[in-house]
């Protein structure tokens, strides 16, 4: 239990050490470096303006999933889907449902460029990454997905909230193989604080719609998703504006294309998540978390991950 305590605050650290150079390198770039002098930035020459902050959003994830106050900045979204406590060496992680999809421990995410519109909206284009067993022998990475979405963060009656709807073009062999070439998508995110209790509530969610260039085949076909929903309920204690504790259950959705009425869904096996959520700066938040389903609490089924969203410029 002790090793698995400290390999996972290990490769926490390890995250924050590198988004932190990344942020050093970023910052050091574009502030002035002689006294008595005034020297412009990388982000001035290019006439990268810069918008005013909005003072609306102030839970330490949504503004870091906002982005970067440039007109012009670099996105990231990555997370490693890390082994079992069970069993550190393993390669996969558990899928109780059998469902199509990638189950490899994986490095993955996002990373592109976006372009901001006003202190609330923004536009972004760029494609998915994935490292398939990092640490068994990496064995493929894919620039994968290439997505184009349009995001707004604000806030109304006290709840904050990021939309964002997007369009993707699939590329992952997983569900290529199945016919699937292309994904609508709607995310969001809502926080509202109780108070000065430091707790809040919040919900973060996604729906998918997916299509396919090849009509319905029975015998490899059945557990592809025709369209899906995620809700993440998620209850929040934040110790301070930089670090939280915060649990979710995974509530998922699907409609198989077996089935002939789209609007009939089968919910998944219910998982639960427990982690915490750092603020490294205000572009840079990373949250390590583990992942277990309550109706078998093993070792074997428990995972050891961590979620990382920051820009750069």
């Amino acid at each position: 239990m002790k090793r698995l305590i400290s390999l996972f605050f290990a490769t926490s650290a390890l995250s924050v050490a590198v988004l932190a150079q990344s942020s050093s390198a970023s910052l050091g770039t574009a502030t002035s470096t002689s006294s008595g002098e005034n020297k412009a930035s990388l982000s001035d020459m290019v006439g990268n303006k810069k918008f005013e902050e909005n003072n609306e959003i102030t839970d330490a994830k949504l503004k870091a999933d906002a982005g970067s106050l440039s007109k012009y900045s670099l996105k990231f979204n990555l997370s490693y889907y890390g082994p079992t406590a069970g069993d550190l060496a393993a390669k996969d992680q558990p899928n109780p449902d059998g469902s199509v999809g990638s189950y490899e421990t994986a490095i993955s995410g996002s990373l592109g460029g976006r372009y901001r519109i006003d202190p609330k909206t923004t536009i972004s284009m760029g494609s998915g990454l994935k490292l398939i067993h990092p640490f068994h022998g990496a064995e493929r990475m894919d620039l994968n997905n290439p997505y184009l979405s349009y995001d707004m963060t604000n806030k109304m009656s006290g709840v904050q909230m990021r939309n964002s709807f997007g369009v993707s073009y699939i590329t992952v062999p997983n569900y290529t193989k199945v016919g699937e070439f292309a994904g609508l998508s709607y995310d969001l995110s809502f926080n509202y604080d109780l108070g000065m209790s430091g707790f809040a509530v919040g919900l973060d969610g996604s729906l998918g719609y997916y299509l396919y260039k090849r009509d319905y085949v029975y015998s490899s076909d059945r557990f592809a998703n025709r369209s899906s929903i995620s809700l993440y309920p998620t209850l929040k204690y934040n110790i301070s504006d930089k670090l939280n504790i915060n649990t979710s259950p995974s509530l998922s959705y699907v409609n198989y294309r077996m089935n002939s009425d789209e609007l009939t869904f089968v919910q998944k096996t219910v998982s639960q998540r427990v982690g915490v959520g750092y603020a490294f700066s205000r572009d840079i938040y990373i949250a390590p978390y583990i992942n277990f389903y309550p109706d078998r609490w093993t070792p074997d089924a428990t995972t050891l991950n961590i979620s990382s969203s920051f820009s750069l410029l």
